[in-house]
């Protein structure tokens, strides 16, 4: 088993308020975002990073959106790896955009698949994951450090090999958890979070409920992540706002289109962030 399945913790300890989970995420370390652009974000737990002040953290975001740009509106982050960070149909992330533009943030160009090979051979425990995703573009070339190009001795073919991605964090929102960690997306896994899940060394879920472990006994087949996999619980209800968090649930259009247009303006957004998130601490890149 990949490093990200680890032994069971007391059941006592998996549960922690929402108002202290940014104190499991030291300074600089590696924190991967799940969710998929508009849908199932732990946005409650970025939202506790920033009143927190989190400083110099690595974003690893397969595929982001407001998770992204809240944290380096605020300051939080000094690197982004990521395939994509945007709002789809809202328009671009403008902070991510600007801090990008800017030089203020240093960000890492994945693909989806070069970071899922990434992560696999993190899981996996071997020195890297071959792909023929990124052949033929300057991928490799642009991050030397994490993917590089490699011949099969037997074939001939050439690879892209991804190094082990290993987060320091990984926190995934769910719609259910218990007490034990188990938990459970209805009504399937996000995108990569369950490679996120896997390839990290703490994993914290926040959850729309906290139900009895009868709950997933019952129907063990739906657990997305079983309790061995994950660290630490919490209750977390609306955790995903603005994006959508449920089956049937879609993205606060509102707020979407309230924040692209305050971002124009420093004031605005900074009353906007105020009111609706959190307070934007002195390391905000937000003019005063």
């Amino acid at each position: 088993m990949g490093v990200g399945w680890r032994r069971m913790v007391p059941a006592d300890g998996k549960l922690v308020a929402l108002a202290d989970v940014a104190g499991l995420v030291p300074d600089g370390a590696s924190v991967a975002l799940g969710g998929f652009s508009l849908e199932g974000a732990p946005m409650a737990f970025c939202a506790e990073l920033v009143r927190a002040g989190a400083r110099d953290l690595e974003l690893v975001v397969p595929v982001g959106g407001m998770n992204v740009d809240w944290l380096l509106a605020a300051g939080c982050a000094r690197r982004v790896l990521t395939a994509l960070v945007g709002f789809e149909g809202f328009g671009l992330a403008p902070w991510f955009r600007r801090a990008a533009e800017q030089g203020l943030v240093e960000v890492e160009d994945w693909s989806e698949h070069t970071m899922l090979s990434a992560l696999q051979a993190a899981i996996l425990g071997v020195p890297y994951m071959p792909t023929l995703a990124g052949l033929g573009t300057d991928l490799p070339a642009r991050l030397p450090g994490r993917m590089w190009e490699l011949a099969d001795e037997r074939s001939g073919r050439r690879f892209i090999a991804c190094g082990p991605l290993a987060p320091d964090v990984a926190v995934v929102h769910v719609h259910e958890a218990d007490r034990l960690g188990n938990a459970r997306v209805l009504p399937r896994s996000v995108w990569l979070d369950g490679e996120l899940v896997k390839a990290a060394r703490t994993v914290i879920v926040t959850a729309e409920r906290i139900v009895d472990t009868e709950v997933f006994r019952a129907a063990p087949e739906r657990t997305s992540y079983p309790g061995f996999a994950v660290d630490h619980v919490v209750a977390a209800p609306g955790g995903a706002w603005p994006t959508a968090s449920g089956p049937g649930a879609a993205p606060d259009a509102a707020f979407y289109r309230d924040y692209v247009r305050a971002a124009r303006d420093p004031a605005a957004f900074r009353a906007l962030f105020a009111q609706r998130v959190a307070p934007l601490p002195p390391s905000s890149l937000v003019p005063a």
